[in-house]
């Protein structure tokens, strides 16, 4: 590996972390206390633990995660499988941590609020990850596959895939979360592909930035 290999799956990895963080930082802040289900492998788990109590949501996500690695490997490569298995990993830690060492509390107890907020935060995590070829586990796994093998983008990938953890959830958690999670699905896949589409226009900018230094340097 050399040293522009290097800087650039540190800056990869960097970035995967951050994504986490804000993606676990959105679901035990704003999620999870709602009890609003808004998708996803997370929004499964918040279903599961309420019936199963002694499981944590970063342990049930840890659980599923290993089942959709194989998935992850066979289907999409390895490259997308190593950083998926880190990313996953890491955001069971990072929840388990917010949740048993920070004690994470509901930041508001608005349900609008707390969809907006966590959604946002969430979502902007979530693009991170997909941006840079990974995802955060779960489901978004499954969401990957359906936008590779298919026309739909990633935001709406994740709308189809979510849909179903969002009836569960409202059959849960009552019909009025339902509907806010479903609220929280739309605006999720519409902020993930705007992230990004923001982040691959920065990319291609410093690109053309790049070709052109190299340029001058070979004239000069």
């Amino acid at each position: 590996m050399n040293k522009n290999n290097f800087i650039t799956i540190s800056k990869e990895y960097f970035l995967l972390t951050l994504g986490v963080i804000l993606v676990a930082f959105g679901i035990q802040y704003f999620y999870a206390p709602n009890e609003i289900a808004g998708g996803g492998l997370s929004g499964m788990a918040l279903v599961i633990s309420h019936y199963i109590p002694r499981l944590s949501v970063g342990t049930i996500i840890l659980i599923g995660n290993i089942i959709l690695f194989v998935i992850s490997f066979i289907l999409i490569g390895g490259d997308f499988g190593l950083k998926t298995i880190y990313a996953s990993f890491m955001l069971s830690f990072v929840m388990d941590f917010m949740e048993k060492v920070l004690h994470s509390y509901a930041l508001t107890t608005n349900m609008l609020l707390a969809i907006i907020s966590g959604t946002i935060i969430i979502a902007t995590g979530l693009g991170i990850a997909f941006a840079i070829n990974a995802s955060t586990g779960g489901t978004d796994i499954l969401a990957k596959i359906l936008n590779k093998y298919s026309t739909f983008n990633i935001g709406i990938s994740l709308l189809l895939v979510d849909l179903f953890v969002v009836v569960c959830g409202g059959l849960t958690f009552g019909l009025d979360k339902g509907i806010y999670s479903l609220l929280a699905v739309i605006a999720n896949g519409l902020i993930v592909d705007a992230v990004i589409a923001k982040i691959e226009k920065v990319k291609s900018n410093n690109k053309i930035e790049d070709d052109k230094e190299l340029k001058s340097e070979k004239v000069s």
